[in-house]
């Protein structure tokens, strides 16, 4: 396979490979899945899938094993696919090695920590959507839709064990900060940035098709929000490790939050984590991740000044 094959290729083609591309290897990983757990589960693993019984810990560890395969192969790899295919620099292209300091790296950690009564509000927020009577089917099938995912995620939560709880870090908070800040942020608002040429649409659309894609509607404000954070934090730091950092200490607070109340050393489970009614902090989160916001954002006006 040879790098930067499709180098020439327009914005509008290459979109059309990274569409093929993942849509190819998603239904490839589904298939490789499958064929991995039969040995495990037998023929009538379809079955068993399509009607879970997340009783069953063996079942939910099938699912487990499906999310990391799906997540790795369906998304991260396509995504790299894409990258090695349409540039001779990779890694220069995805902006993973920091040209400067690794200061707005950790920094993110601060950011995304301020952000936490800010991210609940706009959760909170979500919560009260209705829709018109006429789309009540809709509504219907997205509140379905959001409670089988939350079932799901219960499920992937109950292991109280410390195997469990690596797990599910590495499940639920390292492999999607990395998988989904390479394709969403490093290829695809990346890549929309050169179609649409704006930097804010790119952000903007990736920061939607992010949200959506997760086919929770009743979450999908507050990822959208972050979507959109995590997009500027790679447009003016120029450094994929900034946003995946950030993302990774989103999720990770989520997955600690639950196993401290499950284990009952905390009251606070993933669903109240970061907001708690109280409003003053969500103003107070407001004016920190807006100066945070501005401190990114004068690391690209010093990079375009040559500072």
């Amino acid at each position: 396979m040879i790098k930067g094959l499709f180098i020439n290729l327009s914005p509008s083609y290459r979109m059309a490979l990274l569409l093929g591309l993942v849509l190819s290897m998603l239904l490839f990983s589904s298939l490789l899945g499958f064929l991995v757990l039969v040995p495990f589960m037998g023929s009538g693993i379809l079955n068993s899938i399509a009607n879970p019984d997340l009783q069953d810990p063996s079942i939910v560890n099938c699912l487990k094993a499906l999310q990391i395969i799906n997540m790795g192969l369906g998304l991260l790899l396509p995504a790299l696919l894409f990258v090695y295919l349409t540039n001779r620099k990779p890694s220069e292209y995805l902006c993973f090695s920091p040209s400067r300091t690794w200061m707005p790296v950790w920094i993110s950690i601060i950011f995304i920590l301020a952000a936490q009564p800010l991210v609940g509000f706009a959760n909170e927020l979500n919560s009260w959507m209705q829709l018109p009577a006429f789309l009540s089917g809709v509504e219907e099938w997205m509140k379905n839709t959001e409670s089988q995912a939350a079932k799901l995620t219960n499920a992937f939560l109950s292991d109280q064990s410390a195997g469990g709880l690596l797990l599910n870090i590495f499940m639920i908070a390292l492999l999607p900060a990395i998988t989904e800040e390479v394709l969403f942020r490093g290829v695809l608002a990346r890549l929309l940035g050169e179609w649409t040429r704006s930097r804010h649409w790119a952000v903007v659309i990736s920061a939607f098709i992010f949200a959506a894609i997760h086919l929770q509607f009743y979450g999908f404000l507050p990822r959208f929000l972050l979507g959109v954070a995590f997009g500027y934090l790679y447009f003016w730091t120029r450094n994929l490790w900034v946003p995946i950092m950030a993302h990774l200490i989103n999720n990770l607070g989520s997955v600690l939050a639950e196993y401290f109340y499950r284990k009952g050393i905390t009251s606070v489970n993933a669903a109240e984590f970061g907001f708690s009614g109280n409003y003053y902090w969500v103003v107070f989160s407001l004016v920190i991740t807006v100066f945070l916001m501005i401190y990114y954002y004068r690391i690209r006006l010093a990079d375009e000044n040559g500072i």
